[in-house]
């Protein structure tokens, strides 16, 4: 009984360390090929000033003036 019991804990150990392994490549090569395709590729992702002006002019209508744009993103 003593000899199953530590094979099913090795087995246990074995199994969450190779998840872990192959989930941290996972998130490893994800940031590797976000930072390269970033790097190499540029793209055009650049508001024009006329979308810049009308969320501008949003932001100051829903907030009555209150309201401050610190950075505007395109995702």
């Amino acid at each position: 009984m003593d000899g199953e019991l530590s094979t099913a804990l090795s087995l246990l150990a074995i199994g969450m360390i190779t998840v872990f392994i192959v989930l941290l490549l996972v998130v490893i090569t994800g940031n590797l090929l976000i930072r390269v395709v970033n790097r190499f590729f540029q793209n055009g992702n650049q508001l024009s000033t006329a979308k810049i002006a009308a969320i501008s002019g949003a932001v100051e209508v829903f907030t009555e003036g209150r309201g401050k744009i610190t950075k505007i993103e395109k995702n």
